[in-house]
């Protein structure tokens, strides 16, 4: 077999990442418990079982490539410190996710003094104190509120931006749902304003899917504020990475939802948008078509049982950097995202909303 590429880990001779796809039903199965978007993967694989794996794959005719990003971005990431954490009786202990390819670095001087210019990757705290000091500047408009704890005990902080108006719909955007997807957090903060076929009962799994519906505290909070908190949402934004897709309900089947075609018409928009800032195409279409079989989705949840009508899922940047997008391109990715959005909020403004005016406490 001939492979397109062949690029080693430069960063750290014990790994390297293959990119896998299946084009066959068996391969899929054999290759189940990984991670996967679509008919693509990525597999790391330790350096000492490079011919064990390799073997495997070209046993069972698996195509692969061997693919690791050129640059690797230096996230400015301090260890935090130590915080308490909650977990359930008799459960693992937490432990946090280790790459080869992350790198830590920051001044220790000048810790406190650094602030958000998205040229970079930055830490929880210095996000925090960026959504604290626009409350400062701009306290008729801005709020921040912690609206839950995380399992590991700390702040889930939400900023508000709002004009006080009693009559105004919201628009909800989030990032940084996946630990990994650092572009997503300089999204969000720059705009301002688990699957059944692929999920895991085993609470030490990657895929772990939770006791039950809401049993982590991180979702829990989200969708008690968007129930409970008496403002009738229109419009639902969970950015992650890496695939460059606009994707809508539904995500555990093909079958369209009610309101596909305005949907597609909203992801639409907003692709144009992004596309004219940058020249960067976005593909659009329902979730499943577009990436994969995935249920209890945030956005199923929000559009199937908050009613928010429009409800996407935005997969950012880069194909090419996979997660590891250079921190060159976070002002480029931002810029096209936030123009995206303010599209997304014109398209919007012109439709007649249906589902806005549901009593959210009923929908518990």
């Amino acid at each position: 077999m001939t492979l397109d590429l062949f690029k080693v880990a430069p960063k750290d001779g014990r790994y390297q990442i293959w990119d896998v796809k299946c084009t066959k039903e068996g391969q899929r199965i054999f290759l189940k418990n990984l991670e996967t978007k679509g008919d693509a993967m990525d597999v790391m694989v330790e350096g000492m079982r490079k011919c064990q794996v390799e073997k495997l794959l070209r046993e069972r005719d698996i195509p692969f490539e061997v693919s690791t990003d050129k640059t690797a971005p230096v996230p400015y990431y301090p260890s935090p410190p130590p915080s308490p954490t909650r977990r359930r009786p008799n459960s693992p202990p937490l432990q946090r996710p280790s790459s080869p390819y992350s790198r830590l670095s920051y001044d220790a001087k000048n810790l406190q003094k650094r602030v958000l210019d998205w040229k970079n990757y930055y830490p929880l705290h210095l996000i925090y104190n960026f959504m604290m000091d626009l409350e400062t500047q701009f306290p008729s408009t801005c709020t921040v509120s912690s609206i839950g704890k995380s399992v590991e005990g700390r702040d889930i902080k939400m900023l508000k931006i709002s004009n006080s108006d009693a009559n105004n719909t919201g628009a909800w955007l989030d990032g940084a749902i996946h630990a990994r997807e650092w572009i997503s957090t300089s999204v969000v903060t720059n705009s301002w304003g688990k699957s059944l076929e692929f999920s895991s009962n085993d609470p030490t799994h990657a895929n772990f899917r939770g006791e039950e519906p809401f049993s982590e505290p991180e979702a829990a909070a989200v969708k008690d504020l968007i129930l409970y908190s008496g403002t009738p949402f229109k419009i639902f934004l969970t950015f992650h990475a890496y695939s460059e897709v606009i994707a809508f309900p539904w995500c555990f089947t093909p079958e369209p939802c009610p309101d596909y075609v305005t949907l597609l018409e909203g992801a639409t928009a907003m692709a144009k948008a992004m596309y004219a800032t940058s020249g960067r195409m976005y593909k659009v279409g329902n979730f499943k078509d577009l990436m994969y079989s995935a249920c209890g989705t945030s956005i199923d949840w929000s559009y199937g049982t908050a009613r928010i009508p429009f409800s996407y899922l935005v997969e950012l940047r880069s194909k090419e950097y996979r997660f590891l997008l250079p921190k060159e391109e976070i002002t480029d990715c931002c810029k096209e995202t936030l123009s995206g959005v303010m599209a997304l909020a014109d398209f919007v403004d012109k439709q007649k909303c249906t589902t806005c005016n549901v009593d959210v406490r009923k929908l518990r």
